[in-house]
């Protein structure tokens, strides 16, 4: 079951990518990232990395308690 929810995750990845590469893009909107392909589906998947690694950072910064912390009679 695990397997099937990767390979599905890959094959929605890639028809996105796909879709990114396939649609025209607007030339009214002359910003530099309007003119990068699938720039958006990057922005957000390394947002969301970023995301991730900066809570997991946080959460052992401040929630980690020391291994004797209940023991420290």
């Amino acid at each position: 079951m695990n397997k099937l929810r990767w390979a599905l995750l890959a094959i929605a990845a890639i028809v996105s990518l796909w879709g990114g590469f396939a649609t025209p893009h607007d030339s009214a909107h002359d910003a530099w990232w309007n003119r990068i392909p699938v720039f958006f589906a990057l922005f957000g998947f390394f947002g969301c990395i970023l995301i991730i690694f900066f809570a997991k950072s946080l959460g052992k910064l401040f929630l980690r308690k020391g291994e004797d912390y209940y023991d420290a009679d």
